[in-house]
């Protein structure tokens, strides 16, 4: 998840524990919580303001996706066009 361990979370977790202690962690996540459906809540009014401005549909933005060329993996190096990566062409 996000790049992240299980071992940096636990981790994570155990620091979290010792700074704010057991008394203030159901406060803690409660407002995590509150801010996290907040900041879902605003992206999705974001996203259908921009839909409805823009006229799209939910069918004109599969048209869109499908017409788009596929992205790269993160892990993958771009190839110049007309020739293969690391390869130098003989002259």
């Amino acid at each position: 998840m996000f790049g992240v361990s299980p071992a940096e979370l636990l981790t994570i977790a155990i620091v979290i524990l010792v700074v704010f202690g057991p008394e203030r962690l159901p406060e803690l996540s409660r407002k995590a919580g509150k801010a996290l459906r907040e900041l879902r809540d605003a992206a999705d009014d974001l996203r259908r303001g921009i839909e409805s401005e823009a006229g799209l549909t939910e069918s004109d933005l599969g048209t869109v996706r499908r017409a788009m060329p596929p992205t790269l993996d993160s892990d993958s190096s771009p190839q110049p066009p007309g020739g293969s990566a690391g390869v130098e062409s003989p002259e």
